[in-house]
């Protein structure tokens, strides 16, 4: 889900009883039946559901939400503006949950150690009964409370399965214990060891499952825990240390050597380096000093510094991240919504599929029928698994996004996972992108006045503008102590160049095609000249040209590898600037790019998105700057670099804190990694289920003598949801990027 609109509002709810993908249904389907509910997000993983709604007082609040979520037959256990703290509330009671699994698990396994050994000890029936009730109550608690809840709400779920199954064996077999002589000889079979088998496989089963689900979340978990507690504020020229969420905006905190920086920030005094790894998966220290930013949760390593800070602890770039991966985490794969329309109606088909065994064993089985009969619907209830098919798609997301975080690489939704894993072309800016973005000028073409007053006129154009030519000006016109005229007007062309008024002068510094555009002449004899060079920005007053800076703007170390590395993937890869022919070619030929497209307006970056979307393609856009942001929204994968201005990043679908260009082929490659589990995982549990459901209800039996016990089937439906889960772990480890 993204970021909710103006006037709606936006709860977590954390809620225990979700299992499966048909529990995820039901709670999706109970919200969006509420008038004034906009989007719902069930995280099956962390059992968190996320409700944007437009508050209504009396008729739609979130006391209605919960009540919608309680109804359905699940427990809501409190509210959160966050995620974050959703999952912790959610996590307590999965903790709690684990613990009483266990306790029911060890009770279940003592009293059914001699109800399995009852023939060998040669027990009573009457004795057996008396220990199978334990194991059927208390064991198989979790499962019948399922079961109630699921007749209260008039619909199934997979605890529904086993509670149903289990009771079946066992008042069959106490039925055997009271009352043999109703019986033909050959049903007198008691079934203690389905009863208990079920119970104790299931149980142990979804108490496994529960552990390994959530390691799939250790990648978050590992920057929630590193993230900082404390910081030392300064205060009345006293320092204190004070909780993190006590610092505010504006104070200053110190950060000594070895220690964690609390907030985001701007360095007022002091010299360090910084491991800014846990952000951008970068491991080199990054140099600080007065005027730097830092960010919080990175580890000052060796020298003193004070910040002034400028986001709160909630607000920094660490709580952001985490809560922009838990949204993300959230979010669904288009297949995954194809899953869930299966999950509604697989369980009363199950149900269904159970009841026709019975009756085409009864009606045409051999004796003794009815023992067959019973044996073959309970195994067919037993080995029925929506857990597999619910986990199957966001274990893997979890996992996969979490991975990502560790790289440095953050997805806006999981359904970039799909896209980002079928691209054919990725298009890249050059500027700032496949160029360190740190132009310097390193000359100057004066057709007019002197070069001192073509620099003052460029400043007061660029001292408000983000485009990286401009801190090139900036830097030059400090280094020579030039000041700018007074600005009247200032107006940004994103592409082009920058428009300012000063008195009754009219100065634009840009691009030369954008100023010959705007009625300046370039003179004919200085045509060549200013075509033969790279990189311009050139300046005009009053429509008159008084000449260019010549930039210069060194290749990322990562780049040529990093296109080396897509041609190998079988991606096409081109650039796309807004800069002249003579600038962009030399930056192609040293990043290994064959195809270029130079002097592109940003409008006209979307429009080659468009066309060779229009041929089938799917197209990856990688900027940084304002004017990338049309291309970034159109493209079906847009790539920013969060080096990168605002705009960029919030047009962006994916976003590479670490500006190395190998994190974006990492990245790709892991997406592809992504959806390979996710398709192995739904192969699994798709192919187990059509397997093993006909070898249940007796298809093996009239030509192999082949019947598959209850306990059996839980067992492999068990094996099943462990299977995706483990599966699913395979993306946290290191060697998949």
């Amino acid at each position: 889900m993204s970021a909710p609109a103006l006037g709606i509002r936006r709860v977590v709810l954390p809620v225990r009883g979700m299992h499966c993908a048909s529990c995820v249904a039901k709670v999706e389907g109970a919200l969006k039946k509420l008038r004034g509910v906009t989007g719902v997000a069930v995280d099956l993983p962390s059992r968190t559901v996320a409700v944007d709604f437009i508050p209504e007082p009396g008729k739609l609040e979130v006391r209605n939400l919960r009540r919608a979520v309680e109804k359905a037959g699940y427990d809501v256990l409190g509210e959160s503006e966050t995620r974050t703290q959703a999952e912790s509330m959610s996590l307590l009671s999965q903790q709690a949950e684990q613990r009483a699994l266990m306790s029911r698990l060890q009770v279940a396994i003592v009293f059914s150690i001699p109800l399995m050994l009852a023939h060998t000890m040669n027990l009573s029936p009457y004795t057996a009964l008396f220990l199978a009730v334990p194991v059927q109550i208390w064991g198989g608690w979790h499962f019948h409370q399922g079961l109630s809840r699921a007749l209260l709400r008039r619909s199934a779920d997979m605890d529904a399965l086993v509670s149903v199954s289990t009771w079946a064996a066992f008042l069959y077999s106490a039925y055997v214990v009271l009352f043999p002589e109703t019986l033909p000889a050959g049903a007198r079979v008691t079934q203690w060891d389905a009863v208990s088998g079920l119970i104790i496989f299931v149980t142990f089963g979804r108490w496994l499952e529960a552990r390994t689900r959530g390691k799939t979340n250790e990648a978050v978990a590992k920057l929630m825990r590193m993230a900082p507690k404390t910081a030392r504020v300064v205060r009345g020229g006293e320092e204190s240390v004070v909780p993190l969420f006590e610092v505010e905006v504006g104070e200053i905190v110190r950060v000594r050597p070895g220690e964690q920086v609390g907030t985001d920030g701007e360095v007022v005094s002091g010299r360090s380096t910084l491991d800014e790894s846990m952000l951008t998966g970068e491991s080199q220290p990054v140099e600080k000093a007065a005027g730097s930013r830092v960010w919080g949760g990175t580890l000052n390593k060796n020298g003193a510094l004070e910040i002034r800070v400028t986001a709160p602890g909630d607000e920094s770039a660490l709580a952001r991240i985490v809560e922009a991966v838990r949204e993300s985490q959230a979010t669904k794969p288009k297949i995954q919504r194809y899953v869930d329309k299966i999950a509604t109606w697989f369980v009363p088909a199950v149900f269904l599929l159970a009841a026709l065994t019975a009756a085409v064993w009864l009606r045409w089985g051999p004796e003794p029928r009815f023992l067959l009969a019973m044996t073959c619907a309970v195994s067919v209830l037993a080995s029925a698994c929506p857990c597999a098919l619910g986990l199957a798609t966001p274990l893997a997301v979890v996992a996969g996004i979490g991975r990502a975080a560790e790289m440095g690489v953050f997805l806006r939704n999981a359904e970039i996972l799909e896209e980002a894993g079928e691209l054919d072309i990725v298009l890249f800016d050059k500027t700032g992108t496949l160029t360190e973005g740190r132009p310097r000028a390193a000359g100057a073409i004066v057709l007019r006045g002197t070069e001192a007053e073509m620099l003052a006129w460029a400043l007061a154009c660029e001292e408000r503008s983000e485009h990286p030519f401009a801190a090139a000006i900036v830097a030059l016109a400090k280094e020579r102590k030039t000041t700018a005229p007074t600005v009247d007007s200032f107006e940004a062309f994103p592409g082009r160049g920058v428009l300012v008024r000063s008195g009754a002068r009219t100065v634009r510094a840009g691009s030369l095609p954008w100023l010959k555009e705007e009625g300046v002449r370039v003179p004919a004899d200085h045509a060549r000249r200013f075509s033969e060079a790279g990189s311009l920005l050139a300046v005009s007053v009053d429509d008159e040209l008084l000449g260019a800076f010549q930039m210069e703007d060194a290749l990322r170390p990562s780049a040529p590898a990093a296109v080396a590395a897509l041609k190998e993937m079988g991606l096409e890869v081109y650039l796309v600037s807004g800069d002249r022919n003579a600038a962009a070619y030399r930056a192609a030929e040293l990043a290994g790019i064959g195809t270029v497209f130079a002097e592109i307006r940003p409008e006209e970056k979307a429009g080659i998105v468009r066309r060779f979307q229009s041929e089938g393609k799917k197209v990856a856009m990688v900027g940084e700057g304002f004017n990338d942001a049309p291309a970034l929204s159109h493209a079906d994968v847009g790539v920013a670099l969060a080096t990168g201005t605002d705009v960029a990043i919030e047009s962006a679908d994916l976003t590479l804190l670490n500006p190395d260009l190998m994190t974006l082929v990492r990245a790709i490659k892991l997406s592809r990694r992504i959806r390979l589990v996710i398709r192995e995982n739904l192969a699994w549990a798709f192919i187990y289920n059509l397997l093993l459901i006909p070898v249940a209800a007796g298809a093996l039996y009239p030509h192999f003598g082949i019947l598959l016990r209850p306990e059996y089937a839980g067992a492999a439906m068990a094996l099943s949801s462990i299977s995706v889960a483990l599966n699913s772990l395979r993306l946290r480890r290191k060697d998949v990027d």
